[in-house]
């Protein structure tokens, strides 16, 4: 998903991650933040946003002391920031149905504020985005600051790669839109149940161990496939999902593209197409590394074995059916198949709550609805894409043209004084021959 630089409530100045206090909790002091300068935030008053904040919901959290937080960072804070690391980006909504389920604005925009806020030398944990919806309205969007992304690295025991600049304003609808699906998946089931007054909340969802969520930004998968141009014809490729789920116990890997129905769908030519990203998988999943050999690109990345599944998320039923006929289009002119499903956004939560969780759906599982899916054949052969039989085709073409040429002086009882060139495509055309053969 394209980007562009946005500056924020905290500058970033380096990739590295700050130093970290003696007691490991909390970065050391930074110096003070550059002042804002109208990038994606700019503009948002922290007192409009916030409010007071309910006597007896986060003021008697507090357990032990953490930096010059003086025992302010409470367990739901402690998540959230966890959330925020998996996920990057998440609208207030959303937040709201993870960690304050139940809870009064004024209550979570009072918490959002103080977490965005100094406290004494240590810099703010998150800070404000905001993209304009398709109805004029300006959405509020919290993303980590470098301090926000080493105490997530803390909570969840891993290094995060703190990003240089956030996604522009224009495109955090699509990239806070895919984390619905995260965001159905992990909150709480059922009705929200609030602590009694003056005791900690209990009542938010924790970061799940079910599956594993990779966020689009984590992710960079490269393949490579033939081109129809000199000198070389290989061309380096990258696949870049919107996310990716990892389902641990059934050993299934879920590649996400969420598709908000703004960019078109029959367009082979065109690279944010529907059509042109089912090809862009096929190579991925199925082209082969070497021309002799089974690893494809996949195994190569993931040598873990576990099952590769494209999950198309759309936010309307029209979409998804147009998907679905395209794909199975698609499946009827190339002769190999990997597993594609379609799904609405609500689907997509209830089936995956079924599957991972182990809940009754809501709403029929898709599994039982033939239209919503495309299922993989069973192959015997080799997996031939179009490139390499164009490949083939310039090959025949120019290998006749130089035979036709010799043959024709030869008739006109001139002699053959020039030594004819190979064709320019021999040298691929071999590959694709020895791996057919193989």
């Amino acid at each position: 998903m394209p980007s562009a630089p946005v500056k924020t409530d905290e500058s970033v100045k380096s990739g590295r991650p700050p130093q970290r206090a003696g007691n490991g909790a909390l970065p050391a002091p930074a110096p003070p933040s550059q002042p804002l300068d109208g990038g994606a935030g700019a503009g948002i008053s922290l007192e409009a946003e916030a409010g007071e904040v309910e006597e007896g919901e986060d003021g008697a959290e507090g357990k032990s002391e953490v930096g010059s937080w003086r025992g302010r960072l409470t367990d739901r804070d402690r998540e959230l920031v966890s959330h925020l690391g998996l996920v990057r980006y998440l609208r207030t909504d959303q937040i709201a149905e993870l960690v304050f389920p139940g809870r009064a604005q004024s209550v979570i925009s009072g918490r959002l504020g103080e977490l965005s806020q100094r406290h004494g030398n240590t810099r703010a944990l998150i800070k404000k985005l905001w993209f304009v919806n398709s109805e004029g309205k300006r959405v509020l969007v919290w993303a980590l600051t470098p301090s926000g992304y080493a105490l997530a690295g803390e909570e969840l025991g891993r290094q995060f790669k703190v990003p240089r600049h956030d996604v522009a304003h224009q495109f955090l609808d699509h990239a806070t839109g895919v984390n619905d699906l995260y965001v159905a998946l992990t909150k709480e089931p059922g009705t929200p149940r609030p602590a009694p007054r003056g005791k900690p909340a209990d009542d938010f969802a924790r970061v799940p161990s079910a599956f594993r969520w990779v966020a689009t930004e984590d992710l960079e998968l490269p393949f490579s496939e033939y081109v129809a141009k000199p000198p070389d014809h290989v061309a380096d490729r990258r696949l870049q999902p919107d996310a990716m789920l990892e389902d641990l116990a059934r050993k299934r890997r879920y590649l996400i593209e969420f598709e908000t129905g703004s960019a078109t769908v029959r367009n082979a030519q065109h690279k944010t197409a529907t059509e042109t990203k089912i090809g862009r998988y096929s190579r991925f999943l199925l082209g082969p590394v070497h021309v002799a050999g089974p690893q494809t690109y996949y195994s190569k990345h993931f040598s873990d074995g576990y099952k590769p599944v494209v999950v198309f998320l759309t936010r309307t039923e029209a979409r998804r059916d147009t998907i679905v006929r395209v794909a199975e289009a698609y499946w009827g002119e190339v002769d190999a198949r990997f597993e594609l499903r379609a799904l609405t956004m609500a689907e997509a939560g209830a089936e995956f709550r079924w599957r991972l969780l182990g809940e009754t759906p809501l709403v029929p599982s898709p599994d039982l609805n033939p239209p919503q899916v495309t299922k993989p054949a069973t192959l015997e052969g080799t997996f031939i894409s179009f490139r390499e039989i164009e490949v083939l085709k310039r090959f025949q073409e120019e290998a006749l043209y130089v035979i036709q040429h010799v043959r024709h002086t030869v008739r006109a009882g001139k002699p053959v004084v020039a030594e004819p060139a190979y064709p320019k495509v021999m040298n691929a055309a071999a590959m694709v021959l020895q791996r057919l053969r193989s």
